[in-house]
């Protein structure tokens, strides 16, 4: 009987102990004509304690503009923007809320506008800037 009672205690003790996580959104901004967020930050919440684990930014027509990661409030990993018309207009790392990396930005139509790497925040290495027909025009050396 003894055992019984000390693994039910153990049983309620650990089920106390776990608490659920909620996925929240919270819009910072939104349009004032239209009322569409323009910012969304999200968390994790357990408890009474919340993160912030990602923030998402949206054109005024409601497309989404920007996203990415939030580790220790800072942006974490590969950001990515879009044009208003929903095509992938850059990309980009983050390590500590500084860029790292390379990186690219795109025309609508989909090609490489800018090849791009930084370090430690800044512009790094050589940046390769071309027209919309993919022909290399300017390249810009940052080393």
């Amino acid at each position: 009987m003894k055992k019984i009672l000390v693994v039910l205690g153990l049983i309620m003790l650990l089920a106390s102990c776990h608490r659920e996580v909620r996925h929240v959104e919270k819009v910072v901004y939104r349009y004032a004509e239209t009322d569409i967020p323009w910012i969304i930050y999200y968390y994790d919440v357990v408890g009474r304690d919340s993160t912030w684990v990602e923030e998402k930014w949206f054109h005024e027509n409601g497309l989404l503009s920007l996203e990415g990661k939030i580790v220790d409030n800072k942006r974490e990993g590969v950001f990515k923007g879009y044009y208003p018309t929903g095509e992938l207009m850059s990309y980009g790392k983050f390590v500590k809320g500084k860029r790292e990396g390379r990186g690219k930005i795109y025309f609508v139509s989909g090609k490489v506008n800018v090849d791009n790497e930084y370090r430690d925040g800044k512009p790094y290495g050589l940046w390769k800037i071309y027209n919309e027909e993919g022909e290399l025009i300017d390249v810009k050396d940052y080393r």
